[in-house]
């Protein structure tokens, strides 16, 4: 009911959160143009699927979330920001901030340990 005793409550109650794993596939950097890099990611819904080149075998990895980034973008000229072209799978900072980042504030707002680890190249 959100009362007790006739005081108000400091912080809504939220959800029960668990750690949370994403990926995230970004476009090719200079260097792997340059050495014409073949992209062996795909991602479909949360699940990462990575091809061998060598016999075409295909692994699947499911996560929490599978965001791809690798192309389908457009850069908005007014500010640089990367945003998907109509139709795209691609997935923007602001969808990457509503799943992840949002729940991450609104926990450490309410007094609760928050922490996200990121890790990889970013091109």
């Amino acid at each position: 009911h959100g009362r007790s005793r006739g005081k108000k409550r400091l912080f809504r109650p939220i959800m029960a959160e668990a750690v949370k794993v994403a990926v995230r596939c970004r476009p090719f950097n200079s260097r792997e143009k340059e050495r014409n890099a073949t992209l062996i990611i795909d991602m479909q819904g949360n699940t990462t699927k990575i091809t061998n080149p060598a016999d075409g075998k295909v692994k699947d990895f499911t996560f929490d979330y599978s965001y791809w980034s690798h192309d389908g973008f457009k850069e908005r000229p007014s500010d640089g920001y990367l945003e998907a072209d109509a139709g795209s799978k691609y997935a923007d900072q602001a969808r990457v901030m509503d799943d992840l980042g949002v729940g991450v504030l609104e926990n450490a707002w309410n007094g609760f340990h928050s922490c996200v680890f990121a890790y990889g190249q970013t091109g």
